[in-house]
C-alpha cells in the first residue's frame, strides 16, 4: 500500500516539473471553406490555411504559461487556392495586439506593405498574390516571426485572417440590390 502511494506522489511530483503547454488549439470558430493545419509549440502560435475561397477564418487558443514567459511569437502559411488573384490578408485579434510586424514573404518577391493598429493588421500585395504567403517565418527561411503582446495565463486568442476585402464596384452592386429589392417591396405594397 505505501509503495503505490510512493509512486503516486512521486508521479504528481513529476508532473509538476513537466514542461508547460504550448498556446492550446481549441479549434476552428465558426464555419469556414478553409482547410487549417495547427503546428503551434511554446510561446509560438503557428498554422496554414488553405483558403479555397475568397472567405475568413478564425482560429482559437487558449495561452499557457510558456506563452507568456519569453514572449509569443507568430507565423503562418497562406494558401491560395482561389483560382484567383488575392489583393489582401486582414488579420484581427480577440485579445491582445500586435507588438511586432516581421517578414511576410511572397512566392515571387513581389511587394507588399503591412499597416497595423494594435489587434488588426493588413497585408496588401501589388501586384495581386495568386500562389502561397509566408507570415513571419514558418519554413525557417530565414523570415521575422510577428509577435503578440498583451496576453495572460488562460486567456482566450481568436485569431480571424481574411483572405479578401469585397472591392468597391462590389459593394456598390450589392447596395444597389438591396436598393432595388426595398423599391420593389415598398411599390408591391402600395399597390
Amino acid at each position: 500500500m505505501n509503495k503505490h502511494l510512493l509512486a503516486l506522489v512521486a508521479a504528481a511530483s513529476l508532473a509538476g516539473l513537466a514542461p508547460a503547454q504550448a498556446a492550446t488549439f481549441t479549434g476552428v470558430v465558426g464555419s469556414t471553406s478553409a482547410g487549417v493545419a495547427d503546428f503551434s509549440t511554446d510561446g509560438l502560435i503557428s498554422f496554414d490555411i488553405d483558403f479555397s475561397s475568397l472567405t475568413s477564418a478564425t482560429l482559437g487558443y487558449t495561452i499557457d504559461a510558456a506563452d507568456v514567459l519569453s514572449g509569443l511569437s507568430f507565423n503562418a502559411v497562406l494558401r491560395n487556392y482561389t483560382g484567383g488573384g488575392i489583393d489582401r490578408y486582414t488579420f484581427g485579434l480577440s485579445s491582445g495586439s500586435f507588438g511586432n510586424l516581421g517578414t511576410v514573404t511572397r512566392q515571387f518577391g513581389y511587394s507588399s506593405n503591412i499597416a497595423f493598429n494594435g489587434a488588426d493588421a493588413i497585408v496588401t500585395f501589388s501586384p495581386l498574390e495568386f500562389l502561397d504567403v509566408e507570415i513571419g517565418d514558418p519554413l525557417g527561411n530565414g523570415g521575422v516571426n510577428w509577435t503578440i503582446a498583451g496576453l495572460n495565463v488562460g486567456d482566450s486568442l481568436n485569431i480571424t485572417v481574411t483572405s479578401a476585402v469585397p472591392e468597391p464596384e462590389t459593394l456598390a452592386m450589392l447596395l444597389s440590390g438591396l436598393g432595388m429589392v426595398g423599391w420593389i417591396t415598398r411599390r408591391r405594397r402600395q399597390g
